[in-house]
């Protein structure tokens, strides 16, 4: 590729930590004049121009406000793009992002909760990190980190969540879990242990404490499930990093087509679109450069507001029943139901 488009900026690696035998930290420096502004929890999407096509792939943001913007990475088996990072990318070496987004984030007002529960496993760590530093810092509320591993060695961020911890003994606990342990109170995470965890380590109300997951998909279906027992679910949050397309789409109630009106950037594009296309799909067919990612309802990257007529979702794991009453819509599972519609970016 010789040249980034409007949507496209070019980053460069000015620093790479490693972190753990398989994982990797990358500090950012931003060119292109680009000075994104990002919350903690958030991810940067980077754009891989293969063979095969373009590719993308979000890594979760592990900065706290006021330090350099990171990203880290750990290598999966068969993670094409993990690989590539943990085994060739270099300082001073650019890669191409669309941008940063997600919604596993902080409340606007932090000190609006006295308690925060993390629970991560493996790489689930790392939006998670960003979140826990913001909060010790900038809040007196309380944190409670359930971090799960196969042992000590892929422990991600040990040293400095250690550090925190000795620098906020009152205010943040850490409760290490290791899967080589034979100890069923120190070993995997499951319904009872996390009911145990939970009796333990909750000091306020389940409803005046917010509850933040990232980790394989068994994994936060067990929390989730074991949380709606005592948690309202508007207090319950989960990141997820599935890359893996949907392999069915199902049909709206409407498969006529319609008009539908984009407004981003200073821009106003009009498109026809209809089943089984989605709004994005038409789209990226039309070479109208939209925000995403995972295109299938995880991520958030392609959030939008519907602003005029009625959009369906064939999926959504990311917007609350709040944000799809204001308008909110992914438009990589949208579709325009009833009449034409209108949305903004």
């Amino acid at each position: 590729m010789n040249e980034t488009s409007s949507i496209i900026k070019r980053i460069k690696i000015s620093r790479i930590i490693q972190e753990t035998p398989n994982a990797k930290t990358f500090v950012l420096d931003f060119l292109d004049d680009w000075r994104p502004i990002y919350k903690p929890g958030q991810f940067i999407t980077l754009v891989f121009y293969t063979k095969h096509g373009e590719k993308r792939r979000s890594y979760s943001i592990i900065s706290a406000i006021n330090e350099p913007c990171s990203f880290t990475v750990k290598k999966i088996d068969n993670g094409e793009f993990s690989r590539y990072l943990i085994a060739h990318v270099k300082v001073g070496d650019i890669l191409f992002s669309s941008g940063i987004n997600g919604l596993f984030r902080l409340p606007e007002n932090i000190n609006e909760y006295q308690q925060y529960f993390f629970l991560a496993a493996g790489s689930g760590i790392t939006p998670c990190f960003s979140m826990i530093k913001t909060i010790l810092i900038n809040s007196n509320a309380s944190v409670v980190l359930i971090y799960s591993n196969k042992n000590e060695e892929d422990v991600i961020f040990h040293l400095q969540l250690k550090k925190l911890k000795e620098h906020y003994k009152d205010r943040f606990v850490i409760h290490f879990l290791f899967s080589y342990i034979l100890d069923v109170y120190r070993s995997r995470l499951s319904k009872w242990l996390l009911q145990q965890l939970l009796d333990e380590y909750l000091t306020v109300p389940a409803n005046d404490a917010l509850f933040y997951m990232c980790g394989p998909f068994e994994y936060m279906r067990m929390i989730n499930i074991t949380l709606l027992e005592r948690v309202a679910a508007k207090n319950i949050f989960k990141e997820n990093f599935i890359t893996l397309p949907r392999l069915v789409i199902p049909k709206p109630p409407d498969v006529d087509a319609h008009i539908v009106t984009i407004k981003i950037n200073d821009k106003t594009h009009t498109l026809k679109v209809q089943y089984p296309l989605s709004i994005l799909a038409t789209a990226k067919a039309n070479k109208i450069e939209l925000p995403y990612s995972c295109e299938a309802g995880r991520c958030g990257s392609c959030v939008a507001t519907c602003t005029k007529g009625k959009i369906w979702m064939a999926y959504n794991e990311v917007l609350t029943d709040d944000e799809v009453e204001k308008g909110r819509v992914l438009v990589c599972q949208g579709y325009p139901i009833g009449r034409n519609v209108e949305i903004v970016f």
